[in-house]
């Protein structure tokens, strides 16, 4: 598995970089939290580094020891100094406790299985302050993006160190566990240059409030979106803040 995430550490930012949707808003919750923050699968920093910036007491794990080299490569070049390490979201300790613990970008979609769910939860759970908070945010499953399955996408990205051409394709390896696994081809000035794939389970918002009910927490709010809008539509992403 580390191997698997270890792969992307090549391409990640050139692939999704340039999101930033999230950014304010995790910074926004990040100022709020009385304590330290953690942040799961921190990967190569998108993140992070915008919140160390801050000047905000985080903490990063991730499963990949090249993403986090990527990371500590960018806090150098900015002169900030990371306390990230590695670590698995179903089983990290952590001798502090955390007020809250924040999980960017879907990653809580990479548990594949409801018993890795659980473990995750209840491990967020056993590493927070009392009165701390989880937030993450993963997408509903959209309905017209499951009919476009088997169509490739193609996106060009321009960066100061060339083009870019990314193809990405997805479909379900698993209906029944609703299992998905895109592949991504990145082509550089017309050559090939790197092509791996990823795989998430789809969590309805009903079957995530069975899951937090499992884990042991007491109260939380979807939104739909970083501006804390009603979720009504499958079209927006969900947006959880979960208090212990």
């Amino acid at each position: 598995m580390i191997s698997y995430y270890d792969s992307w550490a090549l391409v990640y930012d050139i692939v999704y970089g340039k999101y930033k949707e999230d950014i304010e808003f995790y910074k926004r919750e990040a100022k709020k939290a009385d304590g330290k923050v953690l942040e799961v699968g921190c990967g190569t920093g998108r993140v992070y580094l915008e919140l160390l910036k801050e000047g905000i007491d985080i903490y990063g794990i991730d499963i990949s020891k090249r993403m986090l080299k990527e990371l500590k490569k960018k806090a150098k070049s900015m002169s900030l100094i990371p306390k990230v390490r590695i670590g698995d979201m179903r089983n990290f300790k952590f001798k502090e406790k955390f007020s809250l613990i924040i999980v960017p970008f879907r990653t809580f979609l990479y548990n594949l299985t409801t018993e890795d769910q659980l473990k995750t939860l209840k491990n967020f759970k056993r590493n927070l302050k009392e009165n701390g908070r989880v937030i993450l945010n993963f997408f509903y499953p959209d309905i017209e993006r499951m009919m476009s399955f088997g169509r490739e996408s193609e996106e060009l990205i321009v960066t100061d160190l060339g083009e870019y051409v990314v193809r990405e394709k997805s479909y379900f390896v698993d209906e029944i566990n609703q299992i998905i696994e895109t592949s991504v081809i990145v082509y550089k000035q017309g050559e090939l240059y790197w092509k791996g794939s990823y795989r998430f389970a789809l969590i309805y918002k009903r079957e995530f409030e069975l899951l937090l009910r499992l884990a042991g927490f007491r109260k939380w709010e979807v939104y739909g979106g970083f501006d804390y809008k009603p979720l009504t539509s499958y079209k927006q992403e969900m947006v959880w803040i979960i208090e212990k």
